[in-house]
C-alpha cells in the first residue's frame, strides 16, 4: 500500500516502480506460473501487465507533475 501511493503521487518514482515490477513478477511466478506458464492460459494478465508496466516508469521516470518533478524544479 505504501508503495502504490508514493507511486500515485510521484515520489520516488523510479524505485519505488522497481520494487513494484518485482513484486508483480513474484505474483506471477508464485500464483499463475504453477498452472502453466503463459499468462492468457493461467489467468495472469494482470500480474504480468502490471510487471512490464512498472518496469516502464523504471526508465520513463515520474511525469511533469510528480513530486519528484516539483522538487527538481525548485
Amino acid at each position: 500500500m505504501i508503495g502504490g501511493a508514493l507511486f500515485t503521487v510521484g515520489w520516488f518514482t523510479r524505485p519505488v516502480a522497481f520494487i513494484l515490477s518485482g513484486f508483480a513478477a513474484v505474483a506471477y511466478f508464485l500464483v499463475s506460473a504453477p498452472k502453466g506458464f503463459h499468462p492468457i492460459l493461467n489467468n495472469g494478465e494482470l500480474p504480468s501487465l502490471f510487471s512490464f508496466v512498472f518496469l516502464y516508469f523504471v526508465f520513463a521516470g515520474p511525469g511533469p507533475w510528480s513530486v519528484d518533478a516539483m522538487m527538481k524544479r525548485e
